[in-house]
């Protein structure tokens, strides 16, 4: 259900099923305040590891929905692409766009150095700004990384 992930990743939790809950951090502006919040790096998702009988337990847990299907199976979300959300979370600050102006748009990269090494990509351009796109291509979402360009290389 809408804006419910985390209670739904308690509930998960209580029901000792693996569950991952990808987050970033956002500055929330108010009439008489700003303040950091921590949301859903994809709304409305949250990610569990489960058999078909854990499935149909998963469904009756309060606030939970639905499971993404595409073509009617189940979304499989590959280990790699949950390492690299995995990755993503030791720096959720840097969620959202990236500068590295003296790479090509389209190009592969992968990221050298820093908390986020062995990161993939590819360098897009939205609204006139550079960014690191990383796929998740299973459930056809895809996440948009801010870091410094220095730690960018060319993919192979």
């Amino acid at each position: 259900m809408p804006r419910a992930e985390k209670k739904c990743k308690c509930y998960l939790d209580n029901q000792n099923v693996e569950v991952f809950l990808p987050i970033r951090s956002v500055v929330k502006q108010w009439k008489d305040r700003r303040k950091m919040v921590e949301e859903p790096l994809f709304p409305n998702y949250i990610f569990a590891r489960v058999d078909e009988r854990e499935r149909i337990g998963v469904l009756r847990t309060r606030g939970i929905v639905r499971c993404v299907t595409f073509g009617g199976s189940l979304a499989e979300v590959t280990k790699k692409e949950i390492d690299q959300l995995k990755l993503l979370q030791t720096r959720p600050d840097w969620l959202e766009t990236v500068s590295g102006q003296h790479f090509k748009i389209g190009s592969d990269v992968t990221i050298d150095a820093g908390p986020l090494r062995g990161l993939c990509g590819q360098i897009v351009e939205h609204r006139g700004t550079t960014r690191l796109l990383v796929r998740v291509s299973s459930i056809n979402m895809a996440v948009k990384v801010e870091l410094p360009a220095g730690l960018l290389s060319g993919a192979s």
